[in-house]
């Protein structure tokens, strides 16, 4: 249909002026297409690279995270041997005087045999009876010190499971007991209490430290007029509690607020390392546990332990697990 003039002007007909404003819609709609699909390629193409930034940060973090975790481990097992190092005289002392015992009744029992041309009165064979007898008691004092001093010197400790909180006790008693010994009484209230979830070398290894701890608290000379007081018992439905006690020189006010602190320490330069307490703090606190203090200057220490029992951490789901044994040690 052709335009037509009226009066010096052109009209366009309708129904051609729709056909041109269809066209303008459906040009108007491709730009918008085009727009909205350029927009949505570039947004993915920004998606799909922020996503292997991501992907290779986290694996970055991935890696970190056990570079630090295998360093937290090494630093722990260094200070577990620092401390048996700083035992081993004592440690040797302890295996020395069994073995000596060991090899008297020994020697007696070959004179015996010797002299007695392999046929002893009834009597000689009754004492060579119970030389014998004390020389495998000798013989299991030496067993279980190297058995304990295995457990602590043991580098693969992340296992847990559940651990006699009194055996351990008991351990870490045996590795410490020369450095105890001319400094206080053992006292023990142990209340038979459920295993706790843990390693064991770890525990222990808390267990010698917080003992350590409380005999450099007391002058060496002093046993008669000194106790250090180990105790367990309940604490609740789901804790043990573990209490460690000197009546030594006590720590100032000043001082308990930063006794758990990385390097902090009130001994000689070369006594000690400042690591010990830390530690004892991080393997508690990695297993859920808490670690206190309370403290009076000239009365003494106690050191309280709250650890989980086995059968609660149990019932965690896994993935909580996972949280606790990731945490820092």
């Amino acid at each position: 249909m052709m335009a037509q003039c009226m009066e010096g002007s052109f009209v366009v007909p309708e129904s051609r002026t729709e056909t041109v404003r269809a066209r303008l819609r459906r040009a108007e709609a491709e730009t918008s297409e085009w727009e909205m699909r350029h927009h949505t390629a570039l947004l993915e193409e920004t998606v799909r690279q922020r996503t292997s930034e991501l992907e290779q940060t986290n694996a970055r973090l991935q890696e970190s995270l056990k570079q630090l975790q295998a360093a937290q481990a090494q630093l722990l097992f260094a200070d577990r041997l620092a401390t048996i190092g700083q035992l081993a005289a004592g440690l040797g002392h302890e295996i020395n005087n069994p073995l000596a015992f060991i090899v008297g009744n020994l020697d007696y029992v070959q004179q015996q045999l010797v002299r007695t041309s392999g046929a002893p009165s009834p009597e000689e064979q009754q004492e060579m009876i119970e030389a014998i007898a004390d020389a495998r008691d000798g013989a299991e004092r030496v067993r279980l010190i190297v058995r304990d001093l295995k457990v602590l010197s043991h580098p693969n400790d992340m296992e847990r499971g559940p651990v006699d909180v009194v055996a351990s006790l008991r351990s870490a008693v045996k590795v410490a007991a020369y450095e105890l010994r001319d400094r206080a009484r053992l006292v023990e209230s142990l209340e038979e209490v459920p295993r706790v979830h843990a390693p064991k070398a770890r525990l222990c290894q808390v267990f010698l430290n917080l003992l350590i701890n409380a005999a450099h608290a007391i002058s060496p000379g002093r046993a008669a007029r000194n106790e250090i007081r180990i105790s367990t018992r309940m604490a609740g439905p789901r804790h043990v509690a573990v209490e460690v006690s000197d009546t030594g020189c006590g720590i100032p006010a000043e001082n308990l607020e930063r006794i758990f602190n990385p390097f902090f320490t009130t001994k000689p330069v070369g006594v000690g390392t400042g690591l010990g307490l830390s530690v004892c703090h991080g393997i508690i606190k990695a297993l859920g546990g808490d670690i206190s203090v309370s403290s009076e200057v000239g009365q003494g220490t106690t050191f309280r332990v709250l650890l989980p029992i086995h059968e609660a951490c149990a019932e965690l789901e896994p993935t909580t697990q996972g949280d606790l044994t990731s945490r820092a040690a």
